[in-house]
């Protein structure tokens, strides 16, 4: 049974949720200055996707602009301008899966597709599973556009691993019918159910044995056992150093891995945590640095992981910005410190 909305201590979502929505604007022809001042929310957080947000104003911006904007499938047409994977560490072990089952069920395990408002299970039946999106708190606004969105970009993620359109049996929502429901049915291409007990997505055995063409069994395992150690743990008693570095090897990689983002979830300011860091004598940047350098090395070492695709996972802006951190700390570049014996302990920090 979902909780009663609090107000005044909401359920959290992260601003990534509303990447595209400048892009559907623009689309339509219109907006969103009105709607981001009825939500306040601020225009960076649409093009940054960095912080986190109140679930009710992305509901209520969400809504407005749909109004606004006359586009009843607005929530659907941010999803169609959203990058496909918009996740970090955490959302890119799926790509590593063998095949779409394993990456749905990853991602179920490791809360990938969860949040403080929704989480999904799969039901299992002799042909099929059914992916079902349950909330775990009631909010008394119309969530329509919020539900769509939610399933197109689970469902947009799956396309984009396994670089094919996957066949869906069914979609269903448990809200109402729209008016033009036809675009609904053209992007999930499957027959579409409204007013249903659930939202929800059915996939067949078969499609749940796509292979994954970036499966890549070494790096799988790495980042397996590197989600296991830090996904759920505890921060309970931990100095805020150990905890940083615990909150760092959880989100390296993602918008939310920056100072701000970190403050912002932590509801204390940069200048303090900063002040704070400094009385151990580190900073924010040489535990972010220290824990790039940590896995990097990790994954080097046992894996064949490309170094571009590193770069991308560790949240550097390119190969090059990765090469030359990597170097300042061992004193050669990726790829020969992998090949030249460094991984062994020839070159040291």
């Amino acid at each position: 049974m979902p909780q009663k909305y609090d107000f005044n201590n909401p359920p959290m979502t992260s601003a990534e949720i509303l990447l595209g929505s400048v892009e559907a604007a623009a689309e339509q022809g219109g907006e969103l200055e009105e709607s981001l001042n009825f939500s306040g929310i601020t225009p960076a957080q649409l093009t940054t996707g960095e912080g986190y947000l109140p679930l009710h104003r992305v509901v209520m911006f969400l809504n407005h602009a749909a109004e606004s904007l006359d586009c009843e499938n607005f929530g659907l047409l941010v999803a169609k301008h959203q990058p496909p994977l918009r996740f970090a560490m955490v959302g890119q072990f799926v790509r590593f899966a063998p095949n779409l089952g394993l990456a749905i069920s990853d991602a179920i395990r490791f809360s990938i597709l969860n949040s403080q408002y929704s989480a999904w299970d799969i039901h299992q039946g002799s042909r099929s599973i059914t992916l079902r999106r349950e909330v775990r708190v009631q909010l008394d606004q119309n969530v329509r556009q919020m539900q769509t969105l939610s399933l197109a970009v689970v469902y947009k993620a799956m396309n984009a691993i396994c670089q094919h359109r996957v066949a869906l049996s069914q979609v269903s929502f448990s809200h109402s019918q729209p008016a033009e429901y036809e675009k609904v049915l053209a992007f999930f291409d499957a027959p579409v159910l409204y007013d249903q007990p659930h939202t929800s997505m059915v996939l067949g055995n078969a499609e749940l044995a796509t292979a994954i063409p970036t499966a890549d069994k070494e790096v799988h395992t790495l980042l397996k056992t590197h989600l296991e150690s830090v996904v759920g743990a505890s921060t309970a008693g931990l100095n805020v150093v150990d905890r940083l570095r615990q909150e760092l090897r959880q989100t390296v990689g993602s918008r939310h891995c920056t100072l701000e983002g970190i403050c912002q979830s932590w509801g204390t300011s940069p200048r303090g945590l900063q002040r704070r860091l400094r009385e151990h004598g580190t900073s924010f940047r040489d535990l972010l640095q220290d824990v790039r350098q940590e896995l990097a090395e990790s994954y080097l070492r046992n894996s064949s992981i490309a170094v571009l695709e590193l770069a991308d996972l560790l949240g550097y802006r390119n190969a090059s910005a990765f090469s030359r951190a990597f170097k300042q700390r061992t004193g050669a570049a990726p790829d020969h410190w992998r090949s030249g014996g460094a991984a062994a302990g020839v070159v040291g920090k």
